[in-house]
Order: structure tokens, then C-alpha cells, then sequence
């Protein structure tokens, strides 16, 4: 029996396993410990082994196994250094430490008994994925190391304390990735809240203001339907005003008349009166008196005469005053008209912005209840994530 056997270590297969998955969860001081890297990657747990040709015995690789006690298996490769297969140290040492082993595989090459198919994986596979596929193989090939390559080469091996060491990193890289999250959630919540609450605010704000909005526009519509009633009783007053101009018009157009036809008597009586004057002279001493009387009469006449002039004058002056009167009563019942026009625009503006505001009253008020629910529930959402990043919630 070849003394390298003896080397071995004296610990049943199924406890150095034991021994090795108890190390990766209690060891602080191994060399893979945690770094919380923001990229993990695999090749930072890689391990160097020997790499062998298919023609190298069992013999010999047990020697290099004897010779560095820290090579967990050995790699067969071709010529350009490409993994061919694996065996295992404790799957050697058992087939080497049988009754007849050493005669029968000790020169014998080491590919009759290695594992012909391992799992190798690229050094750019994503390192979860890699956990996954370890560990979907079967139990008995479970603990075998996982081939690690670069461009199709041999980089190193994966034991299953390296794939323990690589779990419990992206755990805790996960878990404070987590943690990071969850307290980024938290202000961010906590923002939200606050906003919300100024939201609520402002809505509560709004509402007030429109209120005050609809009481002005409601005293705005009043004091327009006022305006309009004046409007409307001035322009009354100034029709009946139109009305008694015309009538004044036509009396001044009478008057006028009546002016005229006077005049025309005291011109008949100024004739009258020249030929009574005319005749009393041919009558000589007995007409004397009659030619006083006459012309007196024609004096008379006279002054009627210009007395009418004066009031045709004047009834004259009158009309044509009457007249621009009206002209300027006709133009001020037409402002009134157009003004009458924009008052009932006006109080209807004011009636449709009464009714916009109490929509905006109606959505301000709906605004703050649904800002008070939803800062409830951003609330809730922050004391939870509060109690999560403090450990109280899981």
C-alpha cells in the first residue's frame, strides 16, 4: 500500500463536508468575507488546482493531493488547458483505500475514474444563477467543485464553501440592498405624506377662497340686476320724456300756427284801420273822430303785429331746443339699450362663474378627502416601512 494513503485525512467523507459547510457559516476571518461590492463577482472566490493530463494516473494525482492539502479536487484538460473532467480528493482517496485499490487504480489514468461530465460555467456568469445550477444537481454529485473558465480555459474551482460564501454575500448584499431601498421608500413616502398634507392644505385653502369667490359673485349678480332695473327705469322715464318732447314739439308747432294766423289779423286790421283812416278824411269834420279811433286801431295792429313776430321768434328758438332735446333723449335710451346689454352679459358671467366656482368648490372638497385618504394610507405605508428597516416587521 503506497504511503500517501496514509496522509489522508481521517475524517469520513460525509464530516469533512460537515466540517466544511459549518466552517463557511461560522468562520469571520475567511478570506471570501463579505465586501457588500456592488457587482459580485465569482471570480473573487475562485480557487487555483491542479490541472492534469487524461494520461496522468491516479497515483500521481493523489500525490499532488498529499503534497497541498488545500486542493479540494483535480482537473483534467487537454493541451490548451480546457476542463475535460473532475475528481473529487475524498472520491480518490475512497477508491484508493480499498482492499485491492492500490493494485488495481493506482497506475491506472486518472479519467477512468473522474467525473467525465462536470459542471463548468464561464468567470462572466451571473453569480445567482450559478448558486442555482449547483444547486439543482444530483446528491451525488452535490459537493463536487464547479469548474470556473476564461475564454474556455481552466481559471479555478467553486467548492461548495465558496458557493456558501458567495450565497451569504449576495444575501447580505440583497439585505442591505433591502434596507437601502426600503428606507429610500421610506422618505420618499415620508415626501409624499408631506406633500400630500400641503395638498390637503391648499385644497382646504382653495375651497374658503371660493367660497368667498361665490358670495362676491352672488353680491356682484344682485348689484348687476339693480343696475339693470335702473337702467331699465331710466330708459321708462326717458321714453315718457321722448313722448312729452313730441308732444311739446307739436304744441310749439301749434303755437306757431296760432302765432302766424295772429299775425295775419293785425296785418287785415292795419288795412282796416288805413282804409277807416282813408274814408274819415274824405267825411272831413264829422269823420275826425272815427280817423282817431282808426288809428289807434292801426297802432294796435302794430304791435300785435311784432308782439306775433317776437312769439313766432320764440316758439322758433323753443322747437328747435325741443328737437335736440329729443335727438339727445333718443341717443341716451340707445346707451342705455347697448349698456342694458352688457349689465345682462355681465350678471350672466357672473351666474356661469358662480357655477364654475361651485364646481371647483365640489372638486377642492373632493381633492382633500381623497388627499386625507391617501396621506392615511402613506402613513400607514411609513410606519411600516419604519418598523421594517428598524427590524420590529419582516
Amino acid at each position: 500500500m503506497p504511503m500517501l494513503l496514509e496522509e489522508k485525512p481521517d475524517l469520513p467523507l460525509e464530516d469533512t463536508y460537515k466540517h466544511e459547510d459549518d466552517s463557511a457559516l461560522v468562520n469571520e476571518e475567511d478570506n471570501t468575507e463579505l465586501s457588500f461590492n456592488n457587482q459580485v463577482s465569482i471570480r473573487d472566490y475562485c480557487r487555483q488546482v491542479p490541472m492534469v493530463g487524461v494520461h496522468t494516473t491516479c497515483g500521481e494525482a493523489a500525490s499532488m493531493l498529499n503534497h497541498d492539502q488545500s486542493y479540494p479536487c483535480v482537473v483534467l484538460g487537454d493541451d490548451q488547458n480546457r476542463p475535460q473532467g473532475l475528481i473529487m480528493r475524498e472520491k480518490l482517496y475512497r477508491i484508493l483505500n480499498g482492499r485491492f485499490a492500490a493494485d488495481l487504480f493506482y497506475r491506472k489514468p486518472i479519467s477512468h475514474v473522474a467525473d467525465s461530465s462536470p459542471v463548468v460555467v464561464d468567470v462572466q456568469a451571473d453569480a445567482p444563477g450559478v448558486i442555482d445550477v449547483a444547486l439543482s444537481r444530483s446528491e451525488e454529485h452535490f459537493y463536487d467543485c464547479i469548474i470556473i473558465t476564461e475564454e474556455q480555459r481552466l481559471l479555478g474551482v467553486l467548492t461548495m464553501r465558496d458557493l456558501m460564501s458567495l450565497s451569504r454575500r449576495l444575501q447580505h448584499e440583497a439585505g442591505e440592498e433591502r434596507v437601502r431601498t426600503i428606507t429610500e421608500s421610506r422618505q420618499e413616502i415620508s415626501r409624499i405624506h408631506e406633500s400630500i398634507t400641503k395638498l390637503v392644505r391648499s385644497a382646504g385653502k382653495t375651497g374658503e377662497e371660493a367660497k368667498e369667490i361665490i358670495h362676491l359673485s352672488e353680491q356682484g349678480a344682485i348689484s348687476l340686476m339693480q343696475v339693470e332695473a335702473s337702467y331699465n327705469r331710466v330708459h321708462q322715464h326717458m321714453e315718457g320724456q321722448r313722448q312729452h318732447a313730441s308732444d311739446m314739439l307739436n304744441s310749439i308747432e301749434t303755437g306757431a300756427g296760432m302765432a302766424r294766423s295772429i299775425r295775419s289779423l293785425a296785418d287785415q286790421s292795419a288795412l282796416l284801420a288805413m282804409n277807416a283812416s282813408i274814408e274819415a278824411a274824405h267825411a272831413g269834420d264829422y269823420g275826425r273822430g272815427f280817423q282817431v279811433v282808426a288809428s289807434e286801431i292801426r297802432a294796435l295792429a302794430k304791435q300785435t303785429r311784432e308782439v306775433a313776430g317776437d312769439m313766432s321768434s320764440l316758439l322758433e328758438g323753443i322747437g328747435e331746443l325741443t328737437r335736440q332735446t329729443v335727438e339727445l333723449v333718443r341717443a341716451s335710451a340707445a346707451e342705455i339699450d347697448e349698456s342694458s346689454v352688457h349689465v345682462t352679459e355681465g350678471s350672466a358671467a357672473f351666474n356661469r362663474l358662480s357655477t364654475a366656482v361651485e364646481g371647483m368648490l365640489h372638486n377642492a372638497a373632493h381633492i382633500a378627502e381623497e388627499g386625507r385618504h391617501t396621506g392615511e394610507v402613506a402613513e400607514h405605508i411609513r410606519r411600516k416601512l419604519e418598523a421594517m428597516v428598524s427590524g420590529e416587521e419582516i
